[in-house]
């Protein structure tokens, strides 16, 4: 890999050289914190883990220094709470049977800055890491989500993406639920993820981050949220799945000629005017 930060920390759970860990890798997350892989893209990483043929690799941008923390935890400086997740992070990537997870171990405000060195160390660093790991499917957060550090990296994510040679960039790229849900959007510019019969596992790897799992119940919000999309997707059909998750699909974007804002403005509008004609046969 070339252009990676200093610091980054790069875990390869079965003990492959880092070079071959990445060059199996066929499904690749790129995330703002530790637990936003387990918590917001467990669909790919458990369809990985049951399929031989497939390998997920997580990127972890920055060190979750600055989240909410426990009580038993609150005498840690920042230094010392950012090595905790690391440690739980690589207990996931373990449990997960991830090909690797690359920490970049960013602070927020470098991630979310936005222009400058640090913002093209930080693009040049994931387009390092994609050109590496060359993967099939490209999963990180929606660029319509509520947290400024999963927009940021949304938008990095692209930026690295659209930096490589068109040969080189992936099949698809999905942009998952986060601080936002998805129901919203119009079918056919989804993606879902079926987990039935896979929430307990999921489960089970969101409480490996348990320095997150007392201040706040991310384990049980993130598995009712699936657990929601599957009754709520349709209303006009019995349930086929108990849980599901949802993207928002942004494979367009592969494209240097689509605009970013207006395809994520345009699935607003939409959604848009289908609350208005609804509203429109009666008011």
């Amino acid at each position: 890999m070339t252009g990676l930060v200093p610091g980054t920390q790069v875990y390869v759970p079965d003990g492959a050289a880092v070079a071959d860990a990445l060059g199996r890798t066929t499904d690749l997350g790129v995330v703002a914190h530790p637990d936003d892989v387990e918590l917001s893209i467990a669909g790919p990483v458990l369809a990985c883990r049951n399929d031989p043929a497939r390998w997920f690799t997580a990127v972890v941008c920055t060190d979750g220094a600055g989240s909410v923390r426990p009580a038993d935890m609150a005498h840690l400086n920042d230094a010392a709470f950012a090595e905790v997740r690391a440690a739980e992070q690589r207990a996931a990537a373990d449990a997960g049977g991830l090909s690797a997870v690359v920490m970049l171990g960013l602070s927020s405000a470098a991630v979310c800055a936005p222009g400058g060195v640090d913002r093209d160390r930080f693009v040049q660093a994931l387009a390092g890491i994609a050109s590496a790991a060359r993967a099939e499917a490209v999963h990180t957060h929606n660029p319509a989500d509520a947290h400024r550090t999963h927009v940021a990296v949304v938008t990095a994510v692209v930026s690295a993406l659209r930096s490589l040679p068109t040969d080189a960039r992936p099949t698809s790229l999905a942009g998952w639920e986060g601080w936002r849900d998805l129901d919203w959007l119009p079918p056919d510019a989804r993606v879902t993820a079926d987990l039935t019969g896979l929430g307990d596992e999921a489960t089970a790897l969101a409480r490996h981050h348990a320095s997150q799992m007392g201040p706040k119940r991310y384990d049980l919000a993130a598995r009712g949220r699936r657990q929601a999309n599957a009754t709520f997707g349709d209303p006009t059909t019995a349930d086929t799945a108990t849980e599901m998750a949802v993207a928002m699909d942004l494979t367009a974007l592969l494209d240097d000629g689509v605009d970013p804002s207006d395809l994520v403005l345009a699935a607003i509008d939409r959604f848009r005017c289908d609350v208005a004609g609804m509203l429109g046969r009666w008011w």
